[in-house]
């Protein structure tokens, strides 16, 4: 009697056992694909800083130097609209400039967008595994007429 209740014992602690070798595999999947994702994001952000600052640094010194010409210009007739039409311009710009950069923000992605997909799937597969109906006839046998 003790045979098949060792042999139940042993594979019901085999199926456990893949269960959970299946589920530390797919949870290593997915922090590789979260990793994956971070280091490329982080790229993207080095980048995007990259680019930002070499933007800005070159503009500065562009409305800089097109400020100071246009006040050398126009000092001996008009010192004042001289002085302010660069101001406004550049004011103007800037927040031009901070509306586009707060709209980018707003209509980016969500980081981690294929991780998180990735792990709906496997909700929604092991939702759909564990509420269909079993097919498997109890181990006794008998079946209904």
């Amino acid at each position: 009697m003790s045979a098949p209740e060792d042999h139940e014992a042993t594979g019901l602690k085999a199926s456990a056992t893949r269960v959970a070798n299946s589920a530390m595999e797919l949870v290593r999947t997915r922090l590789e694909l979260a990793s994956i994702e971070l280091a490329e994001e982080r790229e993207r952000l080095y980048v995007r800083l990259g680019l930002l600052f070499s933007g800005v640094l070159l503009i500065v010194f562009g409305v800089l130097g097109v400020g100071a010409l246009l006040m050398v210009y126009f000092w001996d007739t008009h010192r004042i609209a001289a002085i302010l039409a660069p101001t406004l311009v550049c004011i103007a710009v800037g927040a031009l400039l901070l509306q586009r950069s707060s709209a980018v923000r707003r209509d980016g992605g969500l980081p981690f967008a294929a991780t998180l997909a990735e792990l709906d799937k496997d909700r929604a597969a092991i939702s759909a595994q564990m509420s269909a109906p079993r097919s498997n006839q109890p181990p006794g046998g008998a079946s209904e007429p």
